[in-house]
């Protein structure tokens, strides 16, 4: 397996074996504490649904999972969480992680871009976090089609992108967050923008925080 390619398993393995994993903080993403914490299931302050309205959990997909902090904290508050990362190294954590603290939640250790094959409009929300930035900036339209394939009509991609700065090289590769938001333009409509101020102290105002609805089938 060639390790030197980000599109494998390998090049993020060795990363975590590394210890290169510098995107890692360790703890759920402080924005996502916050929406969760002030929000629990009603998303309508973000321009979305507000999920407690189901018969059932909130499904929500977390791509790129890598360690799992926000699946985690997604499902200790409720959602019917499924995380999916290709890297087997971090999943080795976030099994044992899971398994200590009695979570329910599906991990699958997967290539995320056929998912929309496995999961058709099954999710309510699709969680974005230094996801778009690990993969080759050509393949977020690739991206955009899986989040879309995945979410039910009217359900949420939540994109905090990070990092908007314009840094040369990668990954993280920056994001262009016009840019984004074009592309996106296929499958969502923009409910919500905004540059949080819940950031970790490092990332403060290098994240743009976008909430997009998925458009009618």
């Amino acid at each position: 397996m060639n390790s030197t390619d980000i599109n494998e398993p390998g090049y993020w393995d060795e990363a975590y074996r590394a210890d290169r994993d510098g995107w890692d903080m360790g703890t759920p993403t402080p924005v996502f504490v916050d929406l969760v914490e002030r929000m629990g299931f009603d998303f309508r302050p973000l321009g979305g649904a507000d999920f407690s309205a189901l018969d059932r959990a909130p499904r929500v997909l977390v791509p790129c999972s890598g360690r799992g902090y926000d699946a985690l904290l997604f499902a200790e508050h409720g959602w019917d969480v499924t995380a999916v990362d290709f890297s087997a190294e971090p999943l080795r954590w976030l099994h044992a992680e899971r398994s200590k603290r009695g979570i329910e939640m599906q991990v699958l250790e997967a290539d995320m871009f056929p998912l929309g094959k496995e999961f058709p409009v099954h999710f309510d929300l699709v969680l974005e976090y230094t996801c778009v930035c690990a993969i080759e900036p050509a393949r977020r339209t690739e991206f955009l089609r899986f989040a879309a394939e995945t979410l039910r009509p009217g359900g949420i991609l939540l994109a905090l992108l990070f990092p908007v700065d314009g840094r040369p090289g990668g990954p993280p590769f920056s994001i262009d967050v016009e840019e984004f938001k074009s592309d996106a333009e296929e499958f969502f409509l923009l409910k919500y923008e905004d540059t949080p101020d819940t950031s970790v102290k490092p990332r403060l105002g290098k994240e743009r925080l976008l909430v997009f609805e998925r458009k009618p089938v």
